[in-house]
């Protein structure tokens, strides 16, 4: 344990912890306080410590990445050669490139939002200041909940943002390996491309459509473990539950 701790930077506790979770193996256990740990062991805890730090994911997504078997023959540049460039095409936003700074001047702290923005990989801003279409709305969406109070002076911090990258780029790669695994040897370009082009506009109002009911969901579970602690002090107040029903009785 000691060397595994040494080689992972990770502390023997957190190690314990993914053993319990399954994200790790059991060790070779050589006696009732002695174990053996692997390279398995240490290759997959480096694996789940870099996609918690630099992808921010759930230890539940974590766990389907690594016990997901390899789906060789997906990636082969056979399968829909060119349906990228179709699509992305028919996808990219129209208009010229748009000065980054420009788009959050309002904002306080505008330009050290933009680079906070850029360093997360939030949006790409090029060397001139400048940043494409699709790039330019997201700030201008971000710009939208900073006005409505969504703001790092409200505590808003870049991890929320982060967060939901993290979330799209693991939906977005499942997504597509499951694209041309699925639907690639079945149809031919063009038939993709269409395919694609309306399923992500379909996707995207799902993804809202979940999105919103959780949140509901969310927020009725809070008023409800509220309303049961409110319930529980009004019966802490001198009065048991046992005596308020005979009372009531």
């Amino acid at each position: 344990m000691r060397d595994l701790e040494r080689a992972s930077g990770i502390g023997r506790e957190t190690i314990r912890f993914y053993i319990r979770e399954g994200l790790l193996p059991e060790p070779v256990r050589t006696a009732r306080n002695a174990a053996l740990y692997g390279e398995e062991h240490l290759t997959r805890l480096l694996a789940i410590r870099r996609l918690r730090e630099d992808r921010f994911l759930p230890l539940g997504v974590i766990r389907v990445l690594l016990d997901a078997p390899p789906e060789a023959g997906w990636d082969s540049p056979d399968i829909l050669p060119h349906v990228d460039a179709l699509l992305r095409a028919r996808l990219e936003l129209a208009g010229a490139r748009e000065d980054a700074r420009a788009i959050l001047a309002d904002m306080p702290g505008g330009a050290e939002e933009l680079a906070e923005l850029a360093a997360g990989g939030i949006v790409e801003v090029a060397d001139d200041g400048t940043v494409s279409p699709r790039d330019a709305r997201i700030l201008r969406l971000i710009a939208d909940l900073s006005r409505l109070g969504f703001n790092r002076e409200a505590g808003y911090a870049q991890d929320g943002l982060k967060r939901y990258l993290a979330a799209m780029r693991w939906l977005a790669e499942a997504q597509v390996r499951d694209f041309f695994r699925l639907t690639g040897p079945r149809v031919d370009e063009e038939k993709a491309a269409d395919m694609a082009e309306r399923g992500l506009g379909l996707l995207i109002a799902l993804i809202g459509e979940l999105f919103t009911r959780e949140v509901l969901k969310g927020l009725a579970a809070r008023r409800n473990r509220r309303a049961g602690d409110a319930g529980l002090g009004e019966a802490g107040e001198g009065v048991t539950p046992d005596a308020a029903g005979r009372g009531a009785g």
